[in-house]
């Protein structure tokens, strides 16, 4: 298998994790004196402020793997497998909105330590996405969501899930509050659009960490440049989409 044949087999996502991965495979570490020494010596290398940043590194990249295997069995399977059997799409739902969450915070961790710039504003695009706020309103805080009501003012809200409304796809969720308020979501559609972002900013970290810590081209950063170019040379028109949309949100 050519590793362009092997590269068509991955999404996007575990292309971005082999590069991460990669920047921890071939940071060169030279002349160090001890155990202590090597990891001092590493995480200096790669531009980190504390010495365990190269475990958080391989936490994210695990993270990101592992979360992306449950959103891309929901890509494949929806949120049943043979048949609506109810008590495995409450299962399923739970478990894929708090992989889309971990992988949320996988993300903020790699721009806190590559220091992408525009945290503050990175992470606020993510909290208002609609699967973040579906996944607050039903997988963590059901029974005590502060849902802001005026720029200085909130207030609890609690919810239940129309059982009805829950389907293979889920196309159709009905949230409903303790106020009577009717919230409407298009799971796979919300999913769609989060992956877009974390692609976007595993993107740009990638980047920003060849650029940065491989200058020259070593036989580990011709590696992961490669990589690089064939996961945005794949880019769809949705991914095009997205980045204008993206574009214009930061203008």
């Amino acid at each position: 298998m050519t590793d362009e044949e092997y590269l068509n087999r991955l999404n996007k996502i575990e292309i971005y994790s082999e590069i991460l991965l990669g920047v921890l495979r071939y940071i060169p570490v030279r002349n160090y004196k001890d155990n202590n020494d090597y990891k001092q010596v590493l995480n200096k290398n790669l531009k980190f402020e504390n010495d365990d940043g190269h475990l958080r590194l391989r936490a994210c990249i695990d993270l990101i793997e592992d979360s992306q295997t449950a959103i891309s069995e929901f890509n494949k399977n929806g949120l049943a497998t043979k048949s609506e059997n109810l008590p495995e799409m409450y299962l399923r739902l739970y478990g894929v909105l708090n992989a889309v969450y971990l992988q949320k915070q996988s993300i903020i961790e790699l721009i806190e330590l590559f220091k992408i710039p525009n945290k503050r504003k990175i992470i606020a695009e993510f909290q208002v996405l609609k699967i973040i706020e579906l996944r607050n309103k039903i997988g963590a805080h059901t029974l005590n969501y502060k849902e802001e009501i005026q720029s200085k003012t909130s207030r609890i809200e609690y919810y239940r899930l129309t059982q009805s409304t829950i389907s293979k796809w889920g196309n159709g969720l009905v949230l409903v509050s303790n106020y009577d308020k009717i919230y409407n979501y298009d799971l796979k559609t919300l999913i769609n659009e989060f992956t877009g972002y974390v692609e976007f900013y595993l993107d740009s970290i990638s980047g920003k960490a060849l650029k940065s810590l491989f200058p020259n081209e070593s036989e580990g950063g011709i590696w992961m440049m490669n990589r690089l170019n064939f996961v945005r040379n794949k880019k769809t028109n949705k991914d095009l989409v997205f980045i204008k949309k993206s574009a214009q949100k930061k203008s």
